[in-house]
């Protein structure tokens, strides 16, 4: 599980459905999920959507299937072709007029689909992501879901980093790199005084600690702060990743030394004070990823807009 839902929404209208899209957006936010939708016009569009494993392949979560799509063929026979290509994915399938969907289903023997008119359709839709969520949102799952979508972040902060340092002219690069040099050249002696202390342990159980690599993922926060920090129009991202750094990072670190008490089929996550981790706790935390990982996707595309354009 994501932090995105992906849905692949199949209409010909796009513009009738938008205002429940951002509707369906909004609820989901409320979890710590986000929407992510494309949309086909017709069956033919959706059907390379689902073929093409580089776009959706298996990692969408739900369809959506108008009845009536013009030109583009009639949802029922979409229902066959996406069951055919996936036979447990969920479907919701609807029409402004929906006396006779279920029939339809039926007639086309498509097992799994929820039939729903067009205007209940938020409804319809968050009832379904709150029945897939619940089964990987028990605490233990939730950390998964949060320390993956750090190193999604991660991904986004080493992609700022290599856009920014080409941006850079030659002074500033000279300088990133003699910043990295000394900061390697401090963790160096500090490596020095923590093998000293290894040298001194007397059991096992001092050992059982984190240490860390050269060039974390923080250090590399720090890297991209200080070569944002001078332009003017990045100000509200050098403030972003002072944030991330302070609020969200320590509450994500807590999370790797947490500890698992199973009761039961349930399991509790308890932290090194022996304190309980709760689930609106995980929710709150998924929130705040979510909004960072968007500031870094747009701060990557900011970027990259920004870079010289080579002929």
């Amino acid at each position: 599980m994501r932090l995105d839902f992906n849905v692949l929404w199949v209409e010909d209208q796009k513009d009738r459905v938008m205002a429940q899209c951002e509707q369906i957006d909004l609820l989901i936010r409320k979890e710590g999920f986000r929407l992510q939708v494309e949309f086909a016009s017709s069956i033919e569009q959706a059907n390379r959507f689902l073929s093409d494993n580089s776009i959706y392949g298996d990692h969408i979560d739900l369809v959506l299937m108008d009845y009536d799509l013009g030109a583009g063929g009639k949802g029922d026979d979409g229902l066959v072709e996406v069951r055919n290509k996936f036979p447990y994915k969920d479907i919701v399938f609807y029409s402004s007029q929906t006396d006779a969907l279920l029939e339809m289903v039926s007639n086309k023997r498509v097992q799994g689909v929820f039939c729903s008119p067009r205007d209940d359709l938020p409804d319809t839709v968050v009832g379904l992501f709150e029945a897939l969520v619940k089964k990987v949102l028990d605490i233990d799952h939730s950390r998964g879901i949060v320390m993956g979508a750090t190193s999604d972040i991660d991904h986004y902060v080493n992609d700022c980093l290599t856009t920014s340092f080409d941006n850079s002219d030659e002074t500033l690069q000279k300088g990133t790199l003699n910043v990295v040099a000394r900061h390697v050249k401090e963790k160096t002696k500090s490596f020095q005084k923590e093998l000293e202390r290894v040298n001194a342990v007397k059991h096992v159980s001092e050992l059982l600690q984190e240490f860390h690599n050269v060039y974390t993922s923080n250090d590399r926060l720090r890297l991209l702060k200080n070569m944002l920090k001078d332009d003017e129009s990045h100000q509200d991202s050098v403030q972003a990743i002072t944030n991330y750094l302070d609020n969200t990072v320590p509450k994500r670190n807590q999370l790797a030394h947490v500890r698992v008490k199973i009761e039961g089929f349930s399991r509790k996550l308890f932290d090194k004070n022996n304190k309980e981790l709760t689930s609106e706790q995980m929710k709150s935390l998924r929130q705040e990823l979510l909004k960072h990982q968007e500031h870094f996707e747009k701060l990557s595309e900011k970027l990259s807009l920004s870079a010289p354009q080579v002929e």
